[in-house]
């Protein structure tokens, strides 16, 4: 028994020897490495990382983005353009002119869902503002057509009528102020009597 136990402890020992060879060699590999101009390498602990040196047994990936970027204590190196976009405001960046705040809190407000969403409160913002571009520049050229320098309610009447979709999607709109759009119907209008350029006019007879 003693003998094979001699036997077991012996090639314990030689394992051992060969364990701390190839530490040995790895560490003379790093510190050639050093000698090249890469990291400095510190001595390595068993278990683990080397506690106090930076980026000991990390990946070479993981090692550049930390001296990078990224990098503890170093702002990030962005571009004049991503720096200029991070500085805007979310109504610099939409470049919309309707304020997307109050859309967001009035849709808030209104509790049409229980949550609403920042390019929600966007979209609505960029749809009233192309509906309300499209009626003033209708206005505007009917205020031109009259020899008007204002837009009153009676030009937003005429854009809006005259335009087919905005007429139908504005069907049950009543503008304050803007009158009615003149229109006789055919049957009202009077009848010619006769022909040729003398023929007189005469109203429609209402005999039965």
């Amino acid at each position: 028994m003693s003998k094979r136990v001699e036997d077991d402890q012996a090639e314990a020992a030689e394992v051992d020897e060969e364990k701390e060879g190839a530490d040995h060699e790895e560490e003379e590999h790093e510190a050639e490495e050093d000698e090249d101009g890469t990291e400095a390498a510190a001595p390595k602990r068993k278990g683990g990382f080397q506690k106090g040196h930076k980026g000991v047994g990390r990946p070479k990936k993981v090692k550049k983005v930390i001296q990078g970027r990224f990098q503890k204590g170093v702002k990030p190196d962005f571009s004049a353009k991503e720096k200029g976009r991070r500085n805007q405001s979310l109504q610099a960046r939409s470049g919309l002119i309707f304020p997307i705040s109050r859309f967001a809190k009035q849709l808030k407000r209104g509790g049409y869902a229980k949550r609403v969403a920042v390019k929600g409160s966007v979209f609505m913002t960029a749809v009233v503002e192309y509906i309300t571009a499209e009626i003033l520049e209708l206005a505007g050229n009917a205020a031109k057509d009259q020899k008007k320098n204002r837009i009153i309610p009676r030009h937003i009447q005429f854009a809006i009528r005259s335009d087919e979709e905005l007429n139908k999607y504005m069907s049950n709109v009543v503008i304050s102020g803007g009158g009615v759009i003149p229109n006789i119907h055919s049957v009202l209008l009077p009848r010619k009597v006769g022909s040729g350029k003398d023929a007189d006019t005469a109203p429609m007879s209402q005999e039965l």
